[in-house]
C-alpha cells in the first residue's frame, strides 16, 4: 500500500486474463497495433480516470491465445472490485476478458512471481472451419506413437537453444519443464506442457519438431536436438493459432473458484 499524494492510497490488484489472439499483435504494447496489454490498459485508464498500466505474466505472440494468464496492475483502493471487473469487462473488446480480480501485497509481480507456466497446443487430423483460429490442421501422416516416445526427452532441466528463435535478446536458455503430454480425442490432439519458464516460441517450435520426427523428416530424436543446442536442426515453428497460454501458477493467489478446470 503507497500513499499516492492527494489522500489516494495505491494498492496492487491481480487478475487474470482470458482472450482470443487472432486479433491482436501479441500481448506486449507497441505502437499504433492492437495488443492485449494497450487494451487493458486502456480499460482501466478509461474506468478509473487515470493512466494506468496492466502488467503481464508472459508477452504472448501475436495469433495466441490465453485461457488463464495472470496480470496486474496498480490502482486507488477499491471498495467494490466485482463491480470495478464488470466495468473494465464492458468497455474491453468482446476478445479479451478478466476475471477473479483481488488486491495483493506490494512486492506481488505479475511475471517474477509466477511459479509455473502452462501451455495448449491443438491439433488436428483435418481441417476444421469452425475452429481454423484454434488449431494446427496437420494434413500429413504422422506416427504419433513415435511422437510420444520422444515427448518424455524434454521434461526435465535443459538448454533449450535449439527450440528458441533466433530474433531474442535472451541470454538464459535453461528452462525447468515439470510435465508433458499428448492426448488424443477423435482426430484432434493436445500437446500440453508446464514449466518453470519458456523461451521465445520454445512451445511453437517444441511442437514443430516433434512433427517433423512423426513424419519421419527428420532421423533425429528430440534428445539429441536438445543436446545439439542447435536451431537449424530442429523443426518448422507450428502456427500461432494452436497455442494457448493456459494457465500461470502462484503460491499468492487463490484460485478456488477455479479449482475444478485444473
Amino acid at each position: 500500500m503507497r500513499d499516492a499524494g492527494m489522500g489516494l492510497w495505491i494498492m496492487r490488484y491481480f487478475f487474470r486474463v482470458e482472450y482470443d489472439g487472432s486479433a491482436f499483435s501479441g500481448w506486449q504494447t507497441q505502437t499504433n497495433t492492437a495488443t492485449v496489454q494497450r487494451n487493458l490498459s486502456d480499460a482501466f485508464s478509461t474506468i478509473t480516470r487515470q493512466p494506468c498500466r496492466v502488467v503481464g505474466a508472459g508477452r504472448t505472440d501475436a495469433g495466441v491465445h490465453a485461457r488463464c494468464q495472470g496480470a496486474h496492475v496498480d490502482l486507488p483502493a477499491i471498495e467494490k472490485i466485482a463491480r470495478l471487473e464488470h466495468s473494465v469487462n464492458a468497455v474491453l473488446p468482446k476478445e479479451i476478458s478478466i476475471y477473479n480480480m483481488q488486491a495483493v501485497p506490494d512486492t506481488f509481480h505479475a511475471r517474477f512471481s509466477a511459479r509455473k507456466r502452462s501451455y495448449n497446443f491443438f491439433l488436428a487430423d483435418r481441417r476444421h472451419p469452425l475452429l481454423s483460429k484454434r488449431v494446427w490442421s496437420v494434413f500429413k501422416k504422422i506416427d504419433w506413437d513415435m511422437v510420444r516416445q520422444n515427448i518424455p526427452h524434454c521434461v526435465g532441466t535443459h538448454d533449450f537453444t535449439a527450440f528458441c528463435a533466433s530474433r531474442t535478446t535472451t541470454e538464459n536458455m535453461t528452462c525447468t519443464v515439470e510435465k508433458a503430454s499428448l492426448s488424443s480425442c477423435g482426430d484432434m490432439r493436445v500437446f500440453s506442457i508446464s514449466a518453470d519458464r519458456f523461451i521465445y516460441k520454445m512451445v511453437r517450435s517444441l511442437v514443430g519438431t516433434l512433427i517433423d520426427i512423426g513424419r519421419g523428416k527428420t532421423s533425429l530424436g528430440l534428445d539429441e536436438i536438445l543436446k545439439s543446442k542447435n536451431r537449424k536442426l530442429a523443426g518448422e515453428t507450428a502456427p500461432a493459432c494452436g497455442l494457448v497460454l493456459d494457465y500461470v501458477a502462484y503460491d499468492e493467489i487463490s484460485d478456488t473458484s477455479l479449482a475444478s478446470l485444473y
